[in-house]
């Protein structure tokens, strides 16, 4: 992810605001600094998702990487998020991104993940489970929201 993609980034994110956290620029910009990993997929020349994720140690200030900091220390990678364009959703991109970032996982034990489950993220919720997450904590937000805090184990 390059400073190229900004736009098609935070058009993506705003189309999911409700599933994520809002985005502008001067954050998107410092997230891009301090993440672990900052990736958009491209299919013909667009940006059809991005993902971002934290190592421990980052200076990610969001809820959820503060709990998972506090609660894993330094045993975990947190995705931030993933998002994928409407258009481009059902043909695997996410799958594909998810194998990718567990296996960068894996020398931390485990990939975690928020997902917003009052009111629930129906698809967002089942994907995961799928994905053999597991809730491990939760999160009231200051909006009154409710994220279910979910870790996938990576452990043989």
């Amino acid at each position: 992810m390059t400073s190229a993609d900004d736009a098609a980034v935070l058009a993506l994110n705003t189309a999911a605001e409700g599933l994520v956290e809002p985005l502008g620029p001067d954050r998107l910009d410092w997230l891009r600094l301090i993440a672990a990993h900052a990736a958009v997929v491209d299919l013909d020349d667009e940006v059809a998702g991005f993902v971002l994720t934290f190592a421990p140690g980052s200076a990610h200030d969001s809820l959820d990487f503060q709990w998972f900091a506090g609660t894993y220390v330094d045993r975990f990678l947190h995705l931030d998020r993933i998002v994928v364009a409407e258009r481009h959703r059902r043909k695997g991109i996410a799958t594909a991104v998810y194998r990718a970032v567990e296996r960068s996982a894996k020398p931390f034990d485990r990939l975690v993940c928020g997902i917003r489950s009052d009111p629930p993220d129906v698809a967002g919720l089942a994907f995961h489970a799928g994905r053999d997450f597991v809730e491990v904590g939760k999160l009231r937000r200051p909006d009154g929201t409710t994220t279910a805090l979910c870790a996938k184990e990576l452990t043989d």
